[in-house]
């Protein structure tokens, strides 16, 4: 059994959801029938069916490393495909309530991948067959992010960096999801609803928009 994640292979679909708020899982969670609650030691996990997919939802957290650990355990689990529905802030080309697909991400060096590819740059691509397919489907532009650690960190210094150099918004998770998909052995895909302009601090409520977004993700899977 995993460290964190207290299920048997039997409780986790081979597709997986991720979310980082647990309030979102829970959403994504009644949105499925006959949904359960498998594990809810540190990360929720919640399986399901939409229809005649079986799916399992869970809240891996916030920032990469957490959500390195619920990414290993749920491929020790039996995942084979991992979406990540998202929020990002954008740099300012997309606006709140966008949907973007990060088919690659940008990161710094060092940090938990650091770790799993000391003195190399990992693989920090999506997989581009379920790429294609996410963008198709939800008609949504495609590009790469930045993924950060230090949700503080940015300032209108780092904004224009990476404005000039084509990223389209910020997040925590995908650069890991993207590296250790390659590694491990499964699909990854990137779907980011922008929930704000970096620098900016509006309140949405971006429920209805997400989801719009699990049912199209899970209608194309």
């Amino acid at each position: 059994m995993p460290y964190h994640i207290w299920a048997g292979q039997e409780d986790v679909a081979p597709l997986v959801v991720g979310v980082g708020d647990p309030s979102r899982a829970r959403l994504f969670a009644s949105l499925m029938e006959n949904a359960r609650l498998v594990n809810e030691n540190r990360y929720p996990v919640y399986t399901g069916h939409v229809g005649n997919k079986r799916i399992s939802v869970v809240a891996h957290g916030i920032g990469g490393p957490s959500a390195a650990i619920a990414l290993e355990e749920l491929k020790m689990l039996g995942m084979k495909t991992f979406v990540r529905i998202g929020t990002a802030g954008s740099f300012g080309e997309l606006r709140v309530g966008d949907v973007l697909i990060a088919a690659a991400a940008a990161t710094p060096g060092g940090g938990v991948l650091g770790a799993y590819f000391p003195g190399h740059s990992p693989p920090l691509a999506a997989d581009p067959l379920l790429t294609v397919k996410l963008a198709e489907a939800l008609k949504a532009p495609v590009g790469y992010v930045v993924s950060s650690d230090a949700f503080y960190a940015e300032d209108p210094g780092f904004v224009e960096f990476w404005r000039r150099r084509g990223a389209l918004a910020v997040e925590m998770e995908c650069a890991t999801a993207m590296a250790l998909g390659w590694l491990r052995g499964f699909r990854t895909g990137c779907v980011l609803v922008i929930s704000n302009i970096v620098g900016r601090h509006e309140a949405v409520d971006l429920g209805p928009k997400f989801v719009k977004v699990f049912k199209k993700v899970v209608e194309v899977l």
